[in-house]
């Protein structure tokens, strides 16, 4: 009897040893091997489908130089597939400020001056406010004309990523404002008046009727900027103008009416635009007690909601709070109920002076893309400006305003948004991503998000924001794998490509990308 107790006990320890020589832990149906430091790709748990990424061209786009070498190098690096690769072009219609001076009370810096598209010249005093802006020969392209031709350089060149160009609006022009300039005269005034919200819906409208005359394919407008902000008073340094929630459901409904009676004229022809609405700013999007989920509550009780092209919000000091992003996503769940809903991040700033070219930023920007897609569920995400002439924390490229030059300099955020934006493709889903066998640490240090291909390759974006290397062993039985990084020492780096491997080592203070087929 002693002699079979001890030989089973020769047997469990036998079996403890070669597994933990093995490496090997619990097993479970993603992890059949009981790998340790497990990172298991779940296809079968889809989420969110990706419509792309992106950035905006306000307003340094129209600095750009027409048919210059600066022209051609800020579209390739920003707007090609051998750049960035952003598919999502954002095109502001301005307000007319740039056509204002300093004594009228318009004491924005020269770059946040926004052009227009209508031509206030022609303004009619003998005709009512709504005639002239409906008016199509009253505008033109040539009244924004460096934005668009940039614009057009990023469509007409070779290897073009631009799948999508929105259009965005600050402030309604300011021949209809209540303040007559681009801001409210006070803090927190609505100021477009409720009589002139059809000429406003008038005036979006042509304004996208005249891009896509002149061939640019417009193809979502959003009509009201972050409007539960205060933009008045003497400390406005650009345009924007504050909205009552029941105010902002007012002013899409007077342009989903507008673009809806056009239609009605075009004999089987429609314009094919569709509203974002509204675009809540910045972080304060997600707290519990945020207006941005009054503003969707408005919205909602229109019987065009479901007819939206989605929800935008913006992040400025956008905390890495997962809670805070599923509270917004349950809040809005609650107002919604069973309606489907679409979240789109369309502009992050880190909102600090200086300028941060190493991977404190970078993995930072990638830590926040991660959170974003996986807890607020965003199936795109945009950069704010794309490209920077200050000494400030915001541009993906750095350049000089103005100049013909085709000098740019990059930072690592740029780098780091590449290892999202060359990789992961519209149409690609989200899917479930799991940590295995592995301490807290994966999942926090090191976290990642999944995507999965219709073709079957699956892509997997890791941000390790520490001092500290991560061994990682990848379940799965794919055959190819290519594996990229950018870090300190690298910048979309191919460090591995050829036969499916498992056991990879995740660098400090680095983005890594895998494909696997």
């Amino acid at each position: 009897m002693k002699k079979l107790k001890l030989a089973l006990v020769f047997v469990v320890c036998a079996a403890v040893l070669a597994a933990a020589l093995s490496g090997c832990g619990k097993t479970s149906e993603l992890n059949p091997g009981g790998l340790d430091n497990c990172l298991a790709v779940n296809t079968s748990e889809r989420h969110q489908t990706m419509t792309g990424w992106g950035a905006s061209s306000a307003w340094w786009s129209q600095t750009v130089p027409e048919d210059s070498a600066a022209a051609a190098a800020l579209a390739e690096a920003l707007y090609s597939d051998s750049g960035l690769g952003l598919n999502i072009y954002r095109y502001n219609i301005g307000g007319g400020s740039a056509g204002l001076g300093a004594e009228e009370g318009v004491n924005y810096v020269q770059e946040r001056k926004a052009y227009s598209l209508f031509d206030s010249s022609k303004y009619d005093e003998g005709k009512t406010l709504e005639e002239n802006f409906a008016d199509r020969s009253k505008y033109s392209v040539e009244g924004d004309k460096n934005a668009v031709e940039f614009l057009h350089t990023c469509l007409d060149q070779p290897g073009s990523s631009i799948e999508q160009v929105i259009v965005f609006v600050n402030s309604p022009h300011y021949l209809m404002t209540a303040s007559g300039v681009t801001h409210g005269e006070n803090e927190y005034d609505s100021n477009l008046p409720e009589e002139n919200y059809k000429a406003f819906a008038a005036y979006v409208l042509n304004c996208i009727l005249t891009l896509r005359a002149d061939g640019i394919p417009v193809s979502v407008v959003s009509p009201i900027n972050e409007p539960q902000h205060k933009w008045g008073g003497d400390g406005s340094t650009q345009e924007g103008c504050h909205y009552e929630p029941a105010e902002a459901a007012k002013v899409v409904d007077a342009l989903y009416s507008a673009i809806e009676e056009f239609n009605a004229t075009q004999q089987g022809l429609p314009l094919e635009v569709k509203i974002s609405a509204v675009e809540s700013g910045n972080y304060t999007s997600y707290l519990s007690k945020s207006r941005a989920v009054e503003y969707v509550y408005e919205l909602s009780k229109y019987p065009w909601f479901d007819e939206l092209y989605g929800l935008s919000v913006h992040a400025y000091e956008e905390p890495m709070s997962d809670s805070a992003r599923k509270s917004y996503v349950s809040r809005i769940e609650n107002i919604l109920g069973d309606s489907d809903f679409s979240v789109d991040m369309t502009e992050v700033c880190h909102m600090e002076g200086g300028v941060d070219a190493g991977m404190a930023s970078g993995t930072y920007v990638a830590k926040i893309m991660q959170k974003d897609l996986s807890y607020l569920n965003a199936r795109s995400w945009s950069w704010w400006i794309a490209a920077s002439d200050y000494d400030y924390n915001d541009g993906l490229v750095y350049w000089d305003y103005y100049s013909a030059s085709s000098e740019l300099k990059y930072v690592k955020r740029y780098y780091a948004m590449a290892q999202y934006s060359k990789f992961v493709e519209p149409g690609d889903v989200r899917v479930g991503l799991e940590w295995l066998n592995a301490s807290s640490a994966y999942g926090s240090d090191l976290c990642g998000t999944a995507f999965s291909r219709a073709d079957g390759t699956v892509i997997v974006v890791l941000v390790n924001d520490t001092s500290s290397s991560f061994p990682v062993n990848i379940a799965g039985g794919y055959t190819n794998m290519t594996v990229t990084v950018t870090n300190e020492n690298c910048d979309l780096k191919t460090e591995y490509e050829g036969a499916f491997r498992k056991d990879l080592v995740i660098s400090p203070m680095s983005v890594t990308t895998i494909v696997m087929r």
